[in-house]
């Protein structure tokens, strides 16, 4: 699985960091190292259940080891799996060579008659897409509004589109293999948003072609926002995005 290989690249690296603040908001969960890097990942609040308490190690996580800790990605539990996620972004922050600062939108290859498959709503991109792609499919878990689609319809659509943008919250709930399994006749694979692992040997083995994040520059202040329930559109100029265009091997 890819998480499983996120961690595999990242395990050497966490032998060596700790844990010193964990934050799990409701909107984006953010973890600090020992060495001053931060990590975010995506909290699904709607899927955690109606326990009281979600982790047993509560109040005792700061000063782990994160090679302890990023083997929590693979958990059944969405809280923890989001700690242990938004801990191997943590460690990658310091392996960002070769991404470049910007809006990865603007890299897209979009065509004129392309049929588009979006994994999570991207207003930006239907914006972009609108008027100039064929079709356009949305696919969401969780229907909340008319002309969205639901995950299942994935098997059926995906394999129609030139272009597929996907969210890195699909690590969270394991879906992205399978996504990427549908994705063989697309000529643009993308992963994007902050949740996304920012690691391009994982992806680029799986035909990812543009992968785009998160730098973050104010830790402190991404903490912040996480821990008063602050989502991605607030977290503003406390994160740089980045992308990188992976060469095809």
């Amino acid at each position: 699985m890819i998480v499983q290989r996120l961690i595999d690249e990242v395990r050497q690296d966490a032998l060596y960091r700790t844990l010193a603040e964990v934050r799990i908001g409701i909107g984006y969960t953010a973890v600090l190292l020992d060495d001053g890097s931060c990590g975010v990942s995506y909290t699904f609040r709607n899927e955690l259940g109606p326990q009281c308490g979600l982790i047993d190690e509560a109040g005792d996580l700061a000063g782990k080891n994160c090679s302890e800790i990023i083997l929590w990605a693979m958990d059944l539990n969405l809280a923890k799996c989001a700690v242990g996620l938004a801990c191997i972004n943590a460690i990658l922050q310091q392996h960002l060579e070769g991404f470049s600062t910007g809006n990865a939108l603007e890299q897209i290859d979009f065509r004129s008659g392309d049929t588009v498959g979006m994994i999570g709503y991207f207003k930006p991109v239907l914006d972009r897409v609108e008027g100039k792609a064929k079709d356009v499919y949305i696919f969401e878990r969780n229907i909340t509004d008319g002309g969205l689609l639901p995950d299942w319809a994935e098997d059926i659509y995906l394999p129609k589109c030139d272009v597929v943008i996907i969210t890195g919250t699909t690590l969270l709930n394991k879906t992205m293999d399978g996504i990427l399994e549908k994705c063989h006749n697309a000529r643009e694979i993308v992963v994007m948003g902050p949740t996304a692992a920012l690691c391009p040997k994982v992806y680029r083995e799986h035909g990812v072609t543009i992968l785009a994040g998160v730098r973050v520059v104010d830790a402190q202040r991404v903490l912040n926002i996480a821990g008063e329930g602050g989502g991605g559109l607030v977290l503003k100029d406390s994160v740089v995005q980045v992308f990188r265009r992976l060469d095809k091997r």
